[in-house]
């Protein structure tokens, strides 16, 4: 009876045994189907490195020269008004037959000055025209390279063919009168008058070619 009782405990504990063994076996495979899935999940890519920032000391020269195209497109804004009443100046003197020794220092004075605002162009295309080699694509840089487009072609637009033709007409108006009246160097001097405004605007020509390309080559 003993042997019966013992052997009826061992099979009611088989089955027990056999469900724990079964659920550990079933647990410890589900864990490892886990992992695998998790190592075989690619880790995130690293996120992508931000492209580096312009130099500031380049971003200070493009600001440099839209500065200098911004002096000279202000300093043009009146010039040919003062051009225009030179001409008026010398017509009257020489209607009239009457000589001004102010009108003579006023030209001379607008020599001097256009001689200068060339000379400062000149400056500004040369360094335009540096920024070329050292342009890079940049939303900061061609934000400045479209400023300095705007104010060269308002330089263009401001000596060709306004100024230019003004200032002919002044040298045609003083080479037509008396030196006595108009002054003994006042031809020599309106026809250097002339001449910066022709060169001005032929420099304004080529800056303004130069400032477009700048734009093109900083367009991110």
């Amino acid at each position: 009876m003993r042997k019966i009782l013992l052997a009826l405990a061992m099979l009611s504990a088989a089955p027990a045994a056999y469900s724990s063994d079964f659920s550990l076996e079933k647990m410890n495979a589900a864990d490892v189907g886990v992992k695998a899935e998790a190592a075989s999940v690619p880790a995130p890519a690293a996120a992508v490195k931000a492209d580096e920032q312009v130099p500031q000391d380049l971003v200070y020269k493009f600001r440099q020269v839209s500065r200098e195209l911004d002096a000279i497109r202000n300093d043009l804004t009146w010039v040919r008004n003062d051009i225009d009443d030179l001409e008026r100046r010398a017509r009257q003197m020489i209607q009239l037959n009457s000589s001004d020794s102010f009108f003579q220092f006023d030209l001379r004075r607008m020599n001097s000055d256009m001689s200068r605002r060339f000379s400062d162009l000149q400056r500004a295309a040369m360094d335009v025209r540096g920024l070329l080699s050292l342009a890079q694509k940049s939303p900061d840089l061609n934000t400045i390279a479209r400023d300095m487009d705007w104010a060269a072609g308002d330089i263009l637009r401001d000596t060709w063919p306004t100024l230019e033709n003004s200032a002919q007409r002044l040298e045609w108006t003083v080479r037509s009168g008396k030196p006595e009246i108009v002054g003994y160097d006042a031809q020599w001097t309106a026809m250097d008058i002339s001449r910066y405004c022709r060169q001005l605007s032929d420099q304004a020509r080529n800056t303004s070619y130069d400032t477009r390309t700048l734009v093109s080559e900083t367009q991110p």
